[in-house]
């Protein structure tokens, strides 16, 4: 009986370590020896990863929501790693105090809460050396608070799951100057790095403008005419990008 309840956790252990592309991004991300909040943690497998691989120090595994605390903490109990992750129910990053850890992971989570959730954490983000954040959209939101609130990207990459593009970004304090108000949509960095899937999104980018664009030339309102001729501009940035990533 011991030996089937071994197999069993073994196999449970297998499972929980084999992340989805966009949860293994955000993992890599990460500098061994760190001590992370993960903001928005769902069932905690980014800190259950982080710990069992040796990667993280500590993680305080916190959630808004009660039922992903609880299945977050049932899920941490049957790996055995209790005494290495903390999981606490509260709004961002209200639980978390300052010194406690160096590395923040926001992810899953529209681009405006998450600058709302960093715009209210002064005290604690004076300590943090590192963001790694994830917007589901609104990444312009993300870059330009980054920019306007000490901080440099210093890196971004992507990640595929099925039809949908995720951003990871990692930003540390600093000073960065934003040449090109497209950088703000399109990460200067996965331009420098010729991102593998950056033509993928710069497709679907494409292609979103461009409906927009049909949408607005029926209306000529003096509001949609502004947002008409900001779109064009847009568009063409996007295919000047992709055309010179090749």
């Amino acid at each position: 009986m011991r030996i089937q309840d071994n197999l069993l956790k073994d196999q449970y252990t297998s499972s929980l370590l084999k992340l989805s592309p966009r949860l293994q991004l955000i993992a890599n991300k990460v500098p061994v020896g760190a001590r992370v909040a993960d903001i928005g943690t769902d069932h905690a497998y980014i800190p259950i990863y982080l710990i069992s691989k040796g990667i993280a120090e500590y993680v305080i595994a916190s959630d808004i929501r009660k039922g992903p605390v609880e299945k977050a903490a049932a899920n941490i109990k049957k790996y055995g790693l209790m005494h290495k992750i903390d999981v606490r129910l509260g709004n961002g990053l209200e639980k978390v105090e300052s010194g406690e850890v160096d590395t923040i992971i926001i992810a899953g989570m529209g681009g405006v809460l998450i600058t709302e959730i960093l715009s209210v954490s002064e005290p604690v983000l004076r300590n943090v050396n590192k963001l790694i954040l994830q917007p589901m959209i609104g990444h312009e939101e993300v870059r330009i608070w980054l920019s306007e609130n000490g901080y440099k990207i210093v890196d971004e990459e992507l990640a595929s799951e099925g039809d949908k593009i995720y951003n990871v970004i990692v930003a540390e304090h600093g000073k960065e100057k934003i040449e090109k108000e497209i950088y703000h949509y399109i990460g200067k960095k996965l331009i420098e790095k010729k991102d593998p899937l950056l033509k993928k999104l710069l497709a679907i980018k494409i292609n979103e403008m461009k409906k927009i664009i049909k949408q607005l030339q029926n209306n000529h309102s003096e509001n949609a005419l502004t947002r008409l001729a900001d779109c064009q501009i847009r568009l063409k940035e996007y295919e000047s990008i992709n055309c010179l990533i090749g």
